[in-house]
């Protein structure tokens, strides 16, 4: 087979791929077709919204009508009418962005504005039967509001109309742009094809000729191309080199990196066991003002226990100065009983007896109220040593409290710092693992790059030979050029 039948089997196969895109020209346009035909269908949307904003139109009529005829459930009625306004206000809205001519836009907007109208009217008819005029709600439906539901029905219905004659229209212009567009698109192809063929004839004659200037250059370049993959396959041989003792370094790197993780590790749990013990302490001291927060309040009832007793104690000593005072009043009373019965002679001896029982008694009774006086000091005397002794010791608890929340507050603060020291030892030890990971990876990679050195040491000796053998191949074809030449 000749150089120039082989040129002509590649033009052949380019002229293959042009077919084939003209066949994915042909399948693109049909493509645009579908999209073109799903733009169409926005028409098909708006005419179901469409429709759906004639039947919200009908509901808010029947709830406006049912609110006026049924006042047992005008409440509910008006809500539901209420909502059919918003959900009239939502597709109005939808129809707006599938709307792209002018004249359905002006039909939505006349919608809009009959709309507004008729909800305007509603609402004032509804608060005349919430005011409960209902004749004149009725008056001024059948004169505003009943004309208007009728007008917005017919419009909704002329743009749905409209929107169905603008679907077959659109549809119809679509089917004609289509066809005529297939038409040209094979025509074009037809002619692509042929002209594709002439070219290709003439430039098998034109190549054929600079051929024999392209392979003596291709036998010049390739025996540079000798020289220079000889020298590549050299360089890639040191880089081989280079890489593999890299890779020792990393995995020395890796060694160490995996140590320093294993200490951060057993820092980190250190810093946890010591944040434990820490919590702990911390917890015990809290118990421990707790204990003496307790304690101070045990102080001083006692305190005012003791405080009352003194109070009592007090009471108890004027009420013995009391029985004093009648003692020394009976003795008197006893010596006066005493004179009147020696006045009276034998008679009054009974009554010299009792006197001199009252006198006695009289001098029990203060000869024991001495004794309970004595007593009471010495109570008194105990129970202000003591008060003395509950406010020292009240005092005492109350410095303890404080120190014990000056401990606390230095605990807390303790427990915060070994608890951040825990944390970021975590983090440490956690970012000395990702390190590790990282290393790994650098060592995969490493390896990786190993192995592609060592194959590209072995692609650049593939290489250099491949040069030689494409030396020699241009040798052969000139020498084959040279012959078909001189045919």
């Amino acid at each position: 087979m000749t150089i120039g039948r082989k040129i002509i089997g590649g033009y052949l196969i380019v002229l293959t791929i042009l077919i084939i895109v003209c066949a994915a020209t042909f399948y693109t346009f049909r493509t645009i077709e579908g999209a073109y035909a799903e733009f169409l269908d926005s028409n098909t949307q708006a005419i179901l919204i469409a429709t759906g904003l004639k039947l919200e139109a009908r509901d808010q009529t029947a709830e406006y009508r049912g609110a006026l005829i049924y006042p047992e459930e005008q409440n509910e009625l008006i809500h539901d009418m209420r909502d059919s306004h918003r959900e009239f206000d939502v597709l109005v809205v939808k129809l707006r962005t599938l709307s792209r001519s002018e004249t359905a836009r002006r039909f939505l907007q006349e919608i809009e504005e009959i709309q507004k109208r008729h909800k305007a009217w509603q609402e004032q008819a509804i608060a005349l039967l919430q005011e409960g005029k209902r004749q004149e709600a009725i008056a001024l439906s059948t004169k505003e509001v009943r004309p208007l539901a009728h007008k917005l029905r017919d419009k909704c219905d002329q743009y749905i109309e409209f929107e169905q004659k603008s679907l077959a229209q659109g549809r119809g212009e679509l089917s004609n742009t289509i066809g005529r567009s297939s038409f040209i698109l094979i025509i074009v192809s037809v002619l692509g094809v042929i002209s594709g063929l002439a070219i290709g004839f003439q430039l098998t004659r034109s190549i054929t000729r600079q051929l024999r200037e392209a392979i003596s250059q291709l036998s010049t370049s390739s025996g540079e191309i000798v020289a220079m993959t000889t020298q590549v396959a050299s360089g890639a041989t040191e880089t081989a080199t280079a890489v593999s003792e890299t890779t020792s370094t990393v995995a020395e790197v890796k060694q160490t990196s995996l140590v320093a993780s294993q200490k951060a590790k057993y820092v980190s749990e250190t810093a946890q066991r010591s944040a434990e013990v820490s919590k702990a302490g911390k917890e015990s001291l809290d118990g421990t003002i707790e204990g003496m927060s307790h304690i101070k309040e045990q102080t001083e009832s006692i305190a005012q226990s003791i405080v009352r007793l003194s109070e009592q104690s007090q009471a108890i000593g004027e009420i013995i100065a009391t029985v004093n005072e009648l003692g020394e009043q009976s003795n008197m009373l006893a010596v006066n009983a005493a004179i009147e019965a020696a006045k009276t002679g034998e008679q009054g001896k009974g009554f010299a007896v009792v006197a001199q029982e009252v006198k006695s008694l009289a001098e029990q009774s203060k000869q024991a109220t001495v004794q309970v006086r004595t007593i009471l000091s010495d109570v008194q005397k105990a129970t202000h040593a003591a008060v003395m002794a509950t406010e020292q010791g009240s005092k005492a608890v109350e410095a303890a409290v404080k120190q014990s929340n000056s401990t606390g507050q230095a605990i807390r603060g303790l427990t915060d710092s070994i608890t951040e020291a825990a944390q970021t030892a975590t983090q440490i030890a956690a970012s000395n693992q990702q390190q590790l990971i990282g290393m790994d990876q650098v060592a995969i990679a490493m390896e990786n790059i190993k192995q592609a050195s060592t194959q590209n040491v072995a692609a650049t000796r593939q290489a250099e030979q491949a040069a030689k053998n494409l030396n020699e191949l241009g040798y052969r074809l000139r020498s084959l050029i040279e012959v078909n030449g001189a045919h």
